[in-house]
Order: C-alpha cells, then sequence, then structure tokens
C-alpha cells in the first residue's frame, strides 16, 4: 500500500486502462472504427470545453443520468473516474444506479468498486434498491467483489430497503415486480417506516408490505410472500455478533507480566483541539494481538520469543489505560472470525481508538501467513475497519502495527497467467496509520528471553515517551531505539488519511 491515496504512476494506469475500456467499447462501431484513441487534439478541446470543475461535473454526470455512454468515455479520459458531487459524495455509479442506466452501470463497474459509499453510507446498491431498479441490481450482484452485507449509517441492508418498492408493487397489483424484487431478498415483513409515507400508511397504519396485502385483500400476492418472520425494525437490527463477549481471546487483566518491566507515565501535555484526535475516553482504546508463532508442518517456521511479545505489549498497553485480547496462532478462517467480531464490538463506540498489533511470517509488507499455511493481505485488514465497515471507529484513529518475519517464507503454489484484475476507485482509508517493522525486506530475526528486537523497542518507546509525544515524535524515537538496540530493520510508518496528531495519552 502506497501513503498517497493516487501517484502520478497510478494516475497514469488508470487513464490506460481507461482509453483501453472506451477503445473496446467503441470496437464495431463504423464511426469510431478509424481511431482507437482519443486524440491529444480532442483532449484539449474537451478541456477547454469544460473549463471549470462544476461544468465538468454537471456534464459528465449529466451523461451517466441520460445514458449516453459514448460521451461519458470521452469525458472520462479528462476527469478520470474519481469524480464525485460534493453535497451527497455520489460517485458516478451512485448515479448510474440511481438513474437506472444498466450499459453504463455495466462500464463504470470497470473502473469503481461497487462498495464505494456516498455521505449517507450508501452504496449504489442502496440506491438502486430504494427505487425498484432491478435490472441494475442484478449487474452489482453479480460483480464478485459486491458485499451483500453493507449497512449505511441507519443500518440498513440494500435488502431492507426493497421493502420500499416492494409496498408499492403490492399497492399497484405489479406481481412480475413483487417476484423480482423476492428474488433479490426484499423482506415483506420489513418496517418500512419514512421510506413509506402519504395517506394510505396513514389510514391503513401499515408499516409492511405483507401487512398492506392483507389489508388490501390481495391473498394471490399473500401466498407469493415466503413464511411470516417477526418484523424488523431498523433500530432492532443489530448483528448478531455485536455483543462484545462473543470475542474470543485472552484479556490483558488475565495475561501474566511479561519479562520486560515497564513503568509507565500518566499522559501530561494538552490532547485537545481541532487538530487532535480526542483521546480522553476510560479505556484510553481498544488493542488486538495477532501473534503467529507456530505453523501447520512446518516446524522449520516457529518464531520464538512471540509469547514473550505478547505479554509485553499486554502489559504496556494495559499501564496505559488500554484494554484488549491477544489471540495466538489462528487459522485463516479463526483470524477473519476474530477480526470480523471486533469489527462489531459495541466497545468500539466508547474507546478513543483501536489499535491491531500482527505479529508472522511476512511476504513482503503486503501478505502474513496464518497458522494453517495460508496467507492474508494487510490491505484486507484495514479495509476490514474503514468508516462505511466500522461506524464505531469513524473518525477515530486505527493504528495497524505489522511486525513481520521476511524472507524465510516464500509464498507458494503461485498462480502464474492470472487473469489481469484492473485497480477500481474505492473508499479510501481514513484516519489510519500503519507502521511496518521493516521495509519488507530480508529481516534478520532475532530474540532474547525479553522478547524479539522489534517489540522490545516498542514497548519500551511507549513506556518511556508516549505520556508526552505526539505520533510523529514517537516514530522517530522507536527508530533511535532500534538503532540502540542494533535492530536491523528499518521500521516503516505510512499515513492514510491520518489528518490529526495523535498522543497515546497514557491515562493517569
Amino acid at each position: 500500500m502506497s501513503p498517497n491515496a493516487f501517484t502520478n504512476r497510478q494516475v497514469s494506469a488508470r487513464r490506460r486502462v481507461i482509453v483501453s475500456l472506451v477503445s473496446k467499447c467503441q470496437k464495431g462501431s463504423a464511426k469510431v472504427s478509424s481511431r482507437t484513441s482519443i486524440t491529444s487534439t480532442h483532449t484539449r478541446s474537451l478541456r477547454y470545453r469544460l473549463n471549470s470543475t462544476g461544468k465538468k461535473l454537471v456534464k459528465i454526470f449529466k451523461c451517466v443520468e441520460e445514458g449516453d455512454l459514448k460521451r461519458l468515455q470521452d469525458l472520462l479520459l479528462v476527469t478520470g473516474p474519481a469524480v464525485c458531487r460534493q453535497q451527497t459524495g455520489w460517485s458516478l455509479l451512485h448515479a448510474a444506479a440511481d438513474s437506472n442506466q444498466p450499459e453504463v452501470l455495466s462500464f463504470l463497474l470497470k473502473l469503481i468498486s461497487p462498495n464505494i459509499v456516498n455521505k449517507e453510507g450508501q452504496t449504489p446498491a442502496h440506491l438502486a434498491a430504494l427505487k425498484g431498479h432491478t435490472q441494475v441490481l442484478k449487474i452489482l450482484l453479480a460483480d464478485e467483489d459486491f458485499n451483500l452485507n453493507k449497512r449505511d449509517n441507519h443500518n440498513r441492508t440494500f435488502k431492507d430497503l426493497l421493502a420500499a418498492p416492494l409496498f408499492e408493487a403490492v399497492l399497484w397489483w405489479d406481481t412480475s415486480k413483487i417476484q423480482h424484487l423476492l428474488q433479490l431478498g426484499a423482506d415483506p415483513d420489513y418496517h418500512a417506516g419514512h421510506l413509506v409515507q402519504g395517506a394510505l400508511t396513514r389510514e391503513l397504519q401499515v408499516t409492511t408490505p405483507r401487512h398492506l396485502a392483507l389489508s388490501l385483500l390481495r391473498e394471490p400476492i399473500f401466498d407469493n410472500f415466503p413464511q411470516r418472520g417477526t418484523p424488523k425494525r431498523v433500530s432492532e437490527q443489530r448483528d448478531e455478533h455485536s455483543s462484545d463477549d462473543t470475542i474470543s481471546g485472552t484479556p490483558f487483566n488475565l495475561l501474566p507480566i511479561g519479562p520486560l518491566r515497564l513503568n509507565v507515565r500518566p499522559g501530561s501535555v494538552q490532547t485537545s483541539g481541532p487538530d487532535v484526535y480526542r483521546m480522553d475516553t476510560d479505556p484510553r482504546g481498544y488493542v488486538c494481538i495477532l501473534s503467529y508463532s507456530s505453523f501447520q508442518e512446518r516446524p522449520d517456521l516457529v518464531l520464538e520469543g512471540s509469547n514473550s511479545d505478547v505479554k509485553n505489549l499486554s502489559n504496556v498497553f494495559g499501564k496505559m489505560g488500554y484494554t484488549g485480547h491477544s489471540h495466538c496462532s489462528l487459522t485463516a478462517q479463526e483470524t477473519k472470525q476474530v477480526l470480523t467480531s471486533v469489527r462489531e464490538m459495541q466497545l468500539l463506540d466508547r474507546v478513543g481508538c483501536a489499535v491491531f498489533i500482527i505479529s508472522s511470517h511476512g511476504i513482503g509488507n503486503e501478505k502474513f501467513l496464518t497458522s494453517d499455511m495460508r496467507v492474508l493481505s494487510t490491505q484486507w485488514v484495514c479495509e476490514l475497519f474503514k468508516d462505511s465497515e466500522c461506524p464505531g471507529l469513524k473518525n477515530k484513529p486505527k493504528l495497524f502495527i505489522f511486525d513481520f518475519c521476511c524472507g524465510y517464507y516464500k509464498e507458494e503454489n503461485v498462480r502464474r497467467n492470472k487473469r489481469v484484475k484492473y485497480t477500481r476507485v474505492e473508499e479510501p482509508l481514513q484516519d489510519t496509520v500503519c507502521l511496518y517493522s521493516s521495509s519488507g525486506s530480508f529481516t534478520s530475526y532475532s530474540f532474547t528471553k525479553e522478547g524479539t528486537a522489534f517489540n522490545t523497542a516498542l514497548c519500551r518507546t511507549l513506556a518511556q515517551h508516549s505520556h508526552h509525544h505526539e505520533l510523529a515524535d514517537l516514530y522517530r524515537q522507536l527508530l533511535k531505539e532500534c538503532t540502540n538496540n542494533s535492530y536491523t530493520g528499518s521500521p516503516q510508518l505510512h499515513n492514510f488519511g491520518f489528518t490529526k496528531k495523535f498522543f497515546f495519552n497514557p491515562i493517569h
């Protein structure tokens, strides 16, 4: 992952992708068969005509809403696909879904992720569902990266919003539309609430499509509905894994004290203001430690010293006023379950930040090994806690610390000639920092009775300097500590929308 959202190389690559896609779409057209790309003269002409950002946005969104694919393709060479409406946060894909333009939407899906969200936390599928655009929804659902469980700021999935067009289809006795909506997952027992307004709902006092069918004595429609379930209200829809009691692992307060005996000094600086992350909660933050020390049928990969690291880290963070759990040598599936459960914790609403520490064998800084010899990506871990995925940590600092032993394990059975997958416009990471124990090249793995070199340096830095140093200064102190202890790695700090100052602010 790069510290910048779009490097010049990425922008150039994306432009080449757009030109390639436009060229493919234009093949077979008599009017454009003589050219496979937009000439520089035509591009300059477009730039001249679109002389302001406002005009660009108006024109390109109008092309999407009217289904003018040819004009849209030309404009994309000027604007790129990452444009959005400032007021609503709508992407071009949102506009295509809302305007029921399946052809345009299919093209834009090559450039924009189906999971991108607007300021209301809605994906394009949410907008299509609310208006009952079934053809558009089928295209979105067919995308291999589409997230069925994505919820908006009101905790609603796209299936929840299908209750509105289902309500309308029942009212107008549109059996074909009803069948299509039910096939897409519409729930006839979902409380539509403010999604359905008007005199009908007030006079009949109905809030679900099933109740409406009963009130209008439309038994044929009623018979097509699945078996009755308990009506769900938005406020009652909480994920079944949202309870903090479902988190496995060992709580910090139950772990024995590690070999490092360090005293932590309480915070001594002013940590409030518009340019500082708020860190005055109790507990200060939640810490999740994932340590992988043993690996299935590979005794040569055992990472000694890991248990000492877990004890040292939990002890230091515990003294700083942080709470958390440690997990040792999980499988890939167990890792996914733990992180998903952490994401749903109600505790995240009450803490100031979250810290994730992962120690294992690394394939560069991009992937790490789980105990069952499966590989997970660091990008997947970070994206699991994006604002739209984890509302409890929205606008809060998220720190990911990756301590990888690199060079000892090489990924096996790498598939060759894989289908090229273009990078699409995604929801960016916000308020996120990634600290890597090395540059990702070969790292000499060493440990003492106190633990491994990097984590020992990290614990000492936090204990001695976190009470008065901001994160950037702490990073410099960590580099000094690593140098003083002859650590061979070169820790790297990457910033992703981390726009404010951050103090760990150890509790008094």
